[in-house]
């Protein structure tokens, strides 16, 4: 905002709750997704046969059939692709790390129901379904297994043979003199966690289109990633093909969540075919090849414990994490991010001094893992709060006052937590307090009988004081041993010569809202409106270098590069204002499209006067000293710490006794991501993300049988909160601005996740309390609850 003396213009749209730009073409049915983008004469179409098996030898292959049917170009196997691509995967510079590599279509084994054993090209995509079909691939059938403990045993089939074992990567860290506070605590209490796989199930499944360009001998890859340059630096890398070849542009994206961040094997299929056969070559998933084979996440084991105090302070906490990490580590995250990220985050917004942690990912039969909205925070937090419920229950407190004791007070911060995360600002207290008062905590308890049953239902109270980690920058990716993510963002300003700004990222949106928040930081810096502001992003072909959209780094890296840029390019501005207005750039201000000496309001120049002289345009123009001509800045930003947002969360539930149908009835959120760039969209953002920590928490689940077969593989099987179960979200702002960041944000894309987990089962957990029932796992499915409840009245 702009404070006295503060020329940078009237800082009216940071803050300010506006409607998307992008709505009224979205909503008009005007948006371009990858099925939408124009095929080339001549364009190809792909299709994958997928292995009926999690574990099997390839014998034979048979394609003659295939190949003769009527539109059919060809039939490739894996033998033949791997000949113009070799395996891949993530890299991971850290000890304990082995290297998976997966083919982009197996050669001799498969390893989870759904790999890719041969593809088809064909004039249309029902010739392509069809071929298919033809295709006869004689399997022997190999042991498979499925669950994350049982890969752990030592007589577990491997899935990958040249491996000792299924463990892709183990590590740890025991903080000095944990031991000895560990036994001295008044108190030691354990408990398991197990956390239920997930499927992004984005709207618009995975899809590319690969159009060779004759002249370059170059490929321009159109997909739907959150990552283009990253893309592009895998696709080139692993094609052999310097990258000014590989153009990769993401048009509008229907859902990211995480799971598009990654290099998968169809868009590495599509571009070396495109090249192979000099045409344009498109691919596009069904629903039931996003199930099989697009990266899911969680499928957790969490072992827990706790000592503390009979006051309820918490002095030590351990941790076992067992990640099911799939068959494969995958491009450019590998292996490491959720058994690591896990234990890093389970401290969250709390001050006990002594951790001990051992993490692994392992290796299963099923499909590759990775990052999903949150990452492990979701399942940590469910875990460190289940704690805290305990603890309160062991030792007859309320659940709140446990809470208090530990939570960083606000007279700690700034706050380097155990495991050397910064806290620079955050209210852990205060958003637990109002969140409180919202939903009259004492008057809750106070009209609850002692038993919870109410009308049938057992009512419960859920807890949830979170924090939510992002906005990486480089120093984070390295210090993981992330080489192939840089951190930084970059973006590109321009006032063009019609006096209109137009700004080009290297972000790309899934629905973030980035055209939106962009435009009001660029508007208040520059002094425009956010309607003479255009924000492109996306396409490797004409946007600037960055690590992309993930981490809920939208704000704090992609802004920040947008407010240096905006920044260095008012300063030219004013230059060229004060040179026309014979004044100095220092006495310039910039408000409502003008520039005007401070002060001397009738002393103006119409922005559009100043980008016409700026680009030459008047009938002379002598420039000013130093500068020459056009108005454009550029600029990068690497934020020197993660970001750290907080929330608390409550959930209020009804738990029907005789069905075991959970109902959430009520559901507050008082919520601090620093400076709020657009309270509107980060409101959008929290209900996205409490829907999809509801629909974990209740409904959603991967279900793979012992031999690795998928048992949800539809929609029909795999439930998703509809409207009806998502109730309307009662919400509040805090704002502890950030110090350590040229904005002051913070991320807000994943808290609404991370809360809504613990908060829903803490309030299961609490309406079920009387009865003795342990949550301790999810998802809570009505035969579930109804189990649990069977169990504690036995």
């Amino acid at each position: 905002m702009s404070v006295p003396g503060d020329t940078r213009g009237t800082g009216t749209w940071v803050g300010r709750t506006v409607p998307r730009k992008e709505d009224l073409r979205l909503l008009r049915g005007m948006g371009t997704y990858i099925d939408d983008v124009p095929e080339p004469r001549g364009t190809l179409h792909l299709a994958v046969l997928r292995s009926p098996y999690a574990h099997a030898r390839i014998r034979t292959i048979e394609t003659a059939e295939a190949e003769a049917l009527d539109g059919v170009v060809a039939v490739v196997t894996g033998t033949e692709v791997a000949e113009l691509i070799p395996p891949f995967a993530g890299d991971y510079e850290k000890p304990g790390f082995k290297m998976s590599h997966r083919p982009a279509l197996a050669t001799d084994t498969v390893r989870f129901v759904g790999d890719g054993v041969a593809l088809v090209l064909a004039e249309n995509a029902y010739i392509a379904e069809d071929a298919l079909g033809l295709v006869f691939v004689d399997y022997e059938q190999l042991p498979a297994v499925s669950d994350v403990e049982e890969a752990l045993k030592a007589d577990a089939p491997r899935v990958h043979e040249e491996l000792a074992d299924n463990v892709l990567i183990e590590g740890g860290n025991r903080t000095e003199g944990f031991d000895e506070v560990f036994e001295a605590a008044d108190h030691i209490l354990r408990e398991r966690f197990r956390i239920n796989r997930v499927a992004g199930v984005a709207m618009e499944p995975r899809g590319c289109l690969a159009v060779y360009e004759k002249s370059d001998d170059a490929v321009t890859l159109w997909t739907g990633t959150q990552v283009p340059h990253m893309l592009r630096i895998g696709i080139a890398r692993y094609l052999g093909w310097p990258e000014s070849r590989v153009r990769v542009a993401a048009p509008d994206v229907g859902g990211g969540f995480g799971p598009k961040m990654y290099l998968y094997p169809e868009e590495l299929l599509a571009v070396a075919m495109a090249r192979e056969y000099r045409c344009p070559v498109k691919w596009i998933e069904d629903r039931l090849e996003d199930f099989l084979t697009t990266f899911q996440a969680r499928d957790h084991v969490y072992d827990v414990a706790v000592a503390y105090d009979d006051d309820g302070t918490v002095r030590a906490v351990e941790v076992d994490v067992a990640v099911n990490s799939g068959a494969y580590s995958n491009y450019p995250m590998g292996a490491s991010l959720e058994p690591f990220q896990g234990p890093l985050n389970m401290p969250g917004p709390y001050r006990f001094r002594q951790f001990a942690f051992t993490c692994r990912g392992v290796a299963t039969h099923t499909c590759p893992t990775g990052a999903f909205r949150g990452v492990s925070a979701p399942c940590v937090t469910m875990a460190m709060e289940g704690m805290m419920d305990r603890i309160a229950r062991h030792l007859g407190l309320d659940r709140v006052e446990v809470r208090r004791r530990n939570l960083v007070r606000p007279d700690e911060f700034p706050y380097v937590n155990v495991v050397n995360q910064f806290y620079v600002t955050g209210s852990y207290v205060e958003c637990m307090d109002r969140a409180l008062e919202m939903v009259d905590y004492g008057g809750y308890l106070a009209a609850r009988p002692p038993e919870r049953l109410v009308d049938g239902k057992y009512r419960g109270i859920g807890i949830a004081v979170v924090t939510e980690l992002g906005g990486h920058g480089a120093a984070r990716y390295k210090a993981r041993g992330l080489p192939d993510l840089p951190g930084f963002d970059t973006a590109h300003v321009e006032l063009e010569p019609n006096g209109r700004v137009r700004a080009t990222t290297s972000f790309s949106s899934q629905g973030q809202g980035h055209e939106t928040t962009f435009a009001q930081i660029i508007a208040d810096e520059l002094g425009v409106s956010i309607d003479d502001v255009a924000i492109r992003g996306g396409d490797t072909g004409n946007s600037p270098f960055g690590t992309g959209t993930f981490a809920s780094r939208g704000a704090v890296v992609g802004g920040g590069a947008v407010m240096r840029a905006s920044g260095d390019l008012r300063e030219r501005i004013k230059k060229f204002a004060a040179h026309l207005l014979e004044a100095s750039p220092d006495d310039i201000v910039l408000e409502g499209g003008y520039a005007h000496v401070q002060g001397v309001r009738e002393m103006h120049v119409s922005l559009y006067d100043v980008a016409r002289a700026a680009y030459g345009l008047t009938e002379s123009m002598q420039l000013p000293e130093g500068e020459e001509f056009g108005l454009q800045a550029i600029a990068t930003y690497d934020p020197p710490a993660s970001s750290i947002s907080n929330a608390c969360h409550i959930a209020c539930v009804g738990v029907d006794a005789a069905t075991g149908l959970v109902e959430v009835e009520r559901y507050v959120v008082v919520h601090d991501c620093g400076r709020v760039v657009n309270p509107l969209l980060v409101k959008g953002q929290i209900q996205g993300g409490v829907a999809q920590g509801l629909g974990q928490a209740l409904f959603e689940e991967i279900l793979y049988d012992a031999e690795g077969q998928m048992l949800s593989a539809t929609l029909m099987d795999y439930m998703i909160p509809t409207a009806l179960d998502v109730p309307t979200l009662e919400m509040e702002h805090i704002e502890s601005p950030a110090t350590d960041n040229i904005g002051g944000f913070k991320g807000a894309g994943e808290g609404g996740v991370i809360g809504a987990l613990p908060a829903i089962a803490c309030a299961v957990g609490d309406a079920l309390a009387p009865l003795g029932a342990n949550v301790n796992r999810l998802p809570l499915r009505p035969d579930t609850v109804l189990g649990l409840i069977e169990g504690a009245e036995a």
